[in-house]
């Protein structure tokens, strides 16, 4: 089954103590993102697992985007053994950037500059498509250290980033987690009033920040204004228990399940 941001309320089950993705036939960046916050969130656990995929094409996929090497490093190292005899041509799928685990805002912003702006011009946009792409992942990114310093719940930290080109469809799916407080744990510094992740989640899309004691939180106006209004896309946000996405259609939000920190999603059309 494809595990998507479209199927995720079929397929969650899969992200427990065990992170099953047998029977995965095809994911994006939103998935890769969750897993990557699951595993992270697993990491302590003694009986911690990862089931590989069964598809020897989603295996190939996930070694291009070197998900073996991210999660070896988290402590995965057996369960990733199915994919160390698999050798890949860097060029076999140039639709898809490997993941970045950049755990220091010094090290996003170099590689902000280097390989994810430069990703952009791979995948085919135009010079200011891909500026304009490129400062919206910038905020997205800046935002996890801006609003994480000192409130890792975990040793793991910073923003970990993937992206796919759907060259057919001239789309591209960005997707920025992160292991952090998430919005209810940032903003409920200055808003402790809060009920629930959505409400933070969607005080955090109005341009509220929980940096006290700042007025300035716009960077997420603007990302919401380009997105819709120069790529013709969608913006989703995952946080704690919450899911907001803002398309053509408004903003839409409902419970999901429990991740740790958050998930940003940026859906873009380009010339």
């Amino acid at each position: 089954m494809d595990f998507t941001f479209e199927t995720i309320g079929e397929t969650e089950s899969f992200l427990d103590k065990i992170i099953d993705l047998s029977s995965c036939t095809w994911c994006d960046p939103w998935i890769i993102g969750l897993v990557c916050l699951k595993a992270i969130e697993n990491k302590s656990l003694q009986n911690k697992k990862i089931i590989l995929p069964d598809s020897p094409d989603v295996l190939a996929y996930l070694k291009r985007m070197h998900f073996d090497s991210l999660m070896t490093n988290l402590g995965y190292a057996e369960d990733m053994r199915p994919m160390s005899d698999l050798l890949m041509n860097e060029l076999d799928n140039p639709n898809l950037h490997e993941i970045l685990h950049c755990s220091f805002r010094d090290d996003f912003n170099a590689r902000l500059q280097s390989r994810i702006r430069k990703m952009f011009t791979n995948f085919g946009m135009n010079a200011d498509d891909e500026a304009r792409a490129t400062a919206m992942v910038g905020e997205l990114g800046n935002n996890v250290f801006d609003h994480n310093e000192g409130l890792w719940p975990t040793e793991i930290r910073g923003a970990i980033i993937t992206a796919q080109n759907y060259p057919t469809k001239k789309r591209i799916e960005i997707s920025v987690a992160d292991p952090g407080g998430g919005f209810l744990g940032s903003l409920r510094l200055s808003k402790p009033d809060l009920k629930d992740d959505i409400e933070a989640i969607e005080l955090g899309l109005s341009g509220i920040t929980g940096r006290m004691p700042e007025k300035r939180g716009n960077g997420l106006l603007v990302v919401q204004d380009w997105t819709l209004n120069k790529f013709h896309g969608s913006v989703r946000i995952h946080s704690g228990a919450g899911l907001v996405v803002v398309d053509k259609d408004g903003k839409r939000s409902r419970q999901a399940k429990r991740t740790l920190g958050t998930i940003a999603s940026l859906v873009v059309e380009y010339n």
